[in-house]
């Protein structure tokens, strides 16, 4: 029995052929699907389809809690449960996010004659470091004076300017340019990281998985009863340790003798019949494991990511 409803997306009015049917054309549930998508989930999605076919939105928003984010069809008619999750230094996006929502990204500053790459600390207050513009002016004044092309909060702690950062929530500071007016242009402050091999992500996996995090959408795919396959897709923030040391870990797998270290060996618990660590790194490399399967090194063609526009359409 047809009805007339509104579209959920356009507002339109449609014919709608089907009881639940919440949206008049594909472009609009697309539309939609993408809106109500956070970023992770929109990169494991386009990182996945390529490999397991299109992927349905089950979460969307304003449906039932407690779903897994999308199913992927089988053969046989079977289908795949998938359930996206992150791992991303909370603290650092906050800064980030706070630099950004005060307009603190890039300004000018006077009487400075250098641009001044200043990178904040994960703990940084942003909000007090925005009161205190002339203290920050005057650092950066005094290490022009100085002939100074950097300084970072990692020195002599008895260096007045390694207590002045310290104090300030600064990390780094570094000189960009000269001549092109004085300013700031602010950020979270980058670190360094190593490659990890098997044993470390077997470590840090094992914690994800037994936290409340993971026990959450463990619980999520063990409700999808109907799934002949669970996958648990965790995408891996650059602004992360995994997310550094697992694609550092991957390019140093051709060294003679390194590639067994680098795999993992930890067996991911039930429900779980897939895995999938997916680093927003350039690097298109990633892990997968399958319960028949073990663990293997993922590699998914650039050309095979498809954008949001290509998905509409619209490239």
């Amino acid at each position: 029995m047809s009805v007339t409803r509104n579209c959920g997306q356009c507002g339109r009015e449609f014919t709608a052929t089907r009881d639940h049917a919440r949206f008049c054309s594909a472009r609009c549930r697309v539309h939609w699907n993408r809106a109500s998508a956070n970023q992770y989930e929109l990169w494991a999605r386009d990182r996945l389809e390529p490999l397991l076919g299109s992927l349905r939105v089950i979460d969307e928003k304003g449906g039932p809690p407690g779903q897994h984010d999308f199913e992927a069809d089988l053969p046989g008619g079977l289908v795949a449960a998938l359930e996206v999750t992150s791992e991303v230094e909370s603290d650092r996006l906050s800064v980030a996010s706070e630099i950004r929502r005060r307009g603190m990204s890039r300004y000018p500053v006077s009487g400075l004659t250098s641009l001044w790459s200043v990178r904040l600390t994960d703990d940084a207050r942003v909000k007090d470091l925005s009161r205190r513009h002339d203290e920050l002016r005057q650092l950066l004044s005094d290490l022009e004076a100085q002939g100074a092309r950097w300084a970072h909060n990692l020195g002599d702690y008895r260096d007045p300017v390694v207590g002045q950062l310290r104090a300030l929530g600064i990390g780094s500071v570094y000189r960009l340019s000269t001549g092109a007016g004085g300013g700031v242009v602010m950020g979270s402050d980058s670190y360094g990281g190593f490659g990890w091999g098997g044993p470390v992500i077997d470590a840090w996996l094992d914690g994800l998985l037994a936290s409340g995090q993971g026990l959450n959408k463990l619980e999520k795919l063990d409700r999808a009863a109907h799934a002949a396959e669970r996958h648990l897709v965790i995408v891996l923030d650059s602004f992360s340790q995994a997310g550094m040391g697992i694609p550092l870990g991957l390019t140093d797998r051709d060294e003679p003798g390194a590639a067994p270290y680098v795999m993992p060996s930890l067996v991911p618990p039930q429900p779980l019949t897939h895995m999938w660590l997916l680093p927003t790194m350039a690097s298109s490399e990633g892990l997968g494991w399958a319960r028949d399967g073990g663990w293997t090194v993922l590699q998914v063609p650039a050309s095979s990511v498809r954008t949001a526009d290509q998905e509409l359409g619209l490239a």
